[in-house]
């Protein structure tokens, strides 16, 4: 009998440290993503910032070379009468190397933050120009070898203020928007076609009915993934943007599935490239 007892807890115990030390392996694995560089050489960008007016193959370098999109050199050229030498830093940060670290933001996730040689919390780049209804996504969140990510609504781009439902336990909150720069990696995305009112209109719902809703990560598996406007009981980061934009005719799920997950707000073909960081241009979220 003690026989078999001390063989069952063998098992028990083999087959719970197999599983542990695949975790951890997965985890180590998954490190290396948090921040992909380009794989093709800095170009000078002089001769196209020289012109008037940019070609859609101007519009294309240009964002492979600073990861900004049509939207925000459009919006860059327009604000600041520096525009050129804005691009070029925005160029310079997208190529320049990195460090970062890896820490527990739940018992389960882990985030990716970037440093400085002194340990200290740095900004990787700026944000490109927001406004409100604008979204964030990264993938510097992840459980063990599963990246997760993470997704944000900006409810108030002139103060900085972005709606999240950040971790499980607590609920949904407004946050700054400075610590996305702290991400090794992130993409900000807006609805294609849509004018900044209708972006606007999408925040403001977020904030009258997705503000202060308790975190659920099972929304669409036992509960419905669509609620209506007097019924939402819980909410998550990414459901949080889909549920937003429903309610206005957008439907940004790129796969349709019971779950809504930051990569399906990324890959969304209802949405455009504002800014991306971090990440390959070419494909966001493979």
């Amino acid at each position: 009998m003690k026989t078999r007892f001390f063989r069952i807890s063998f098992i028990i115990l083999a087959s719970a440290a197999v599983l542990i030390s695949l975790l951890i392996i997965s985890m180590a694995a998954v490190e290396p993503m948090a921040h992909v560089y380009p794989d093709y050489p800095l170009a000078d960008l002089g001769p196209v910032l020289q012109k008037d007016s940019f070609t859609e193959d101007d519009y294309m370098l240009i964002y492979l070379q600073t990861g900004l999109g049509r939207p925000a050199v459009d919006e860059i050229r327009e604000l600041y009468g520096d525009w050129r030498d804005r691009l070029l830093r925005f160029q310079q940060d997208f190529f320049r190397h990195v460090d970062f670290i890896c820490e527990k933001n739940s018992p389960v996730s882990r985030e990716e933050s970037i440093i400085d040689e002194h340990g200290n919390y740095v900004h990787g780049t700026d944000l490109a120009p927001v406004h409100e209804g604008y979204i964030l996504v990264t993938k510097s969140s992840h459980t063990y070898g599963w990246r997760n990510g993470h997704a944000a609504l900006v409810v108030d781009a002139a103060n900085g203020k972005t709606l999240e439902s950040v971790v499980l336990g607590r609920n949904s909150s407004i946050q700054n928007i400075e610590k996305w720069t702290n991400y090794p990696n992130f993409m900000v995305l807006r609805p294609r076609g849509a004018t900044y009112e209708e972006m606007r209109k999408v925040a403001m719902t977020a904030l009258e009915l997705l503000h202060d809703i308790p975190y659920d990560l099972t929304v669409g598996i036992f509960s419905p993934k669509y609620a209506d406007r007097d019924k939402i009981k819980g909410t998550h980061c990414s459901h949080l943007i889909w549920q937003a934009y429903m309610y206005h005719g957008y439907d940004l799920d790129s796969d349709g599935g019971m779950l809504v997950t930051p990569k399906d707000i990324a890959n969304s073909p209802a949405l455009e490239v504002v800014q991306v960081y971090g990440v390959d241009p070419r494909n966001i979220w493979p």
